[in-house]
């Protein structure tokens, strides 16, 4: 597919501004495109990375809608989604769909000539029959167990019935892996920093990848310079298998049961049990491949990687026994 030329963003609004992935694309947007100006909307302000502009408050919130009008961007990136496991399902739904479509609606009235939504390999879902490595053509079958797998097929959908109803308007999603950097801190970074040992559901040596916060900031503004329509997999091609993962971290990898796993996984998170805020579904995606490829954002962009899965996962383990990561 041929991307149609474009003038460079000049305004760009980014919703998560302050988490990891919004930090690292401000920090790629201040390096390509210094002139533009950027306005962040996110519940709190980051320490660091800074917008020109910031709005204070939550998606759902009417003000926050009429900050992004008032700001008027030709370019929205959609990055506010709650990666840490939440108890209130039906609030956090609400928020990732509900809070996608005011934003799509408000992005519509600017017009902006832009949208890019982060969605996440894991629509694809961990099942037995995936293909080696998925593609942006294979369907979405996302764990319904996952809550953020879930809730990121529901809102793929919105985004899709949007840029139908909105053809002049060049809609983009990025599906990227496990991302690590630095910066990266949340359920999952922590599950593999503070594992005593690599449990392999039912014996399985699945293979996972990673990719670098700042490649995935890159990929990001690449596509949204290029005006890219449609959906592109982020992702280095090489894996790292769980048995490779507990090499690098120095622990045992042990098989267990995935029935097994499963029960102690839902106890835990019931009971609200300390170190680990896993949530129940999650277990799929270490018992079943997930594997996507980045053929087409290569193919069609030119993109090249300039991390690794392992050294990506690398640059997470190293910021943690730096002095600074402890």
């Amino acid at each position: 597919m041929n991307h149609a030329p474009t003038a460079p963003p000049a305004r760009i609004a980014i919703t998560g501004s302050s988490g990891l992935y919004g930090r690292a694309l401000l920090r790629e947007i201040r390096r390509e495109l210094p002139a533009a100006r950027v306005l962040g909307i996110d519940r709190r302000a980051a320490a660091a990375d800074l917008p020109d502009e910031f709005f204070g408050g939550d998606l759902l919130d009417p003000a926050a809608t009429a900050a992004l009008v008032a700001f008027r961007p030709d370019t929205l990136v959609h990055l506010a989604f709650a990666v840490e496991p939440g108890r209130d399902r039906a609030a956090m739904r609400r928020t990732h769909v509900e809070g996608t479509r005011g934003l799509l609606a408000a992005a519509a009235t600017v017009p902006a000539a832009r949208v890019l939504l982060a969605s996440s390999a894991t629509v694809y879902g961990a099942w037995p029959d995936n293909p080696v490595a998925c593609r942006e053509s294979d369907p979405l079958r996302p764990r319904p167990e996952y809550y953020y797998s879930a809730d990121k097929g529901l809102v793929e959908q919105v985004v899709a019935e949007f840029a139908a109803a909105h053809p002049a308007i060049a809609v983009a999603v990025t599906r990227p892996v496990i991302v690590c950097g630095p910066g990266a801190r949340n359920f999952i970074t922590d599950f593999f920093l503070h594992a005593p040992c690599m449990l392999l559901p039912d014996g399985a040596d699945t293979p996972l990848q990673f990719v670098h916060e700042a490649d995935l900031a890159r990929a990001t503004l690449t596509l949204v310079r290029a005006a890219a329509r449609g959906p592109f997999n982020v992702a280095p091609d090489d894996v790292l298998t769980q048995r490779e993962i507990a090499a690098e971290l120095g622990i045992a990898a042990i098989p267990l049961p995935h029935r097994l796993l499963t029960i102690v996984g839902r106890a835990w998170w019931h009971l609200r049990l300390p170190f680990f805020r896993t949530p129940p579904g999650l277990s799929h995606y270490i018992r079943h491949r997930w594997v996507v490829s980045s053929e087409r954002l290569r193919r069609e962009l030119g993109f090249e990687f300039s991390h690794s899965s392992r050294q990506a996962f690398r640059t997470l383990l190293e910021s943690d026994r730096s002095p600074a990561g402890r």
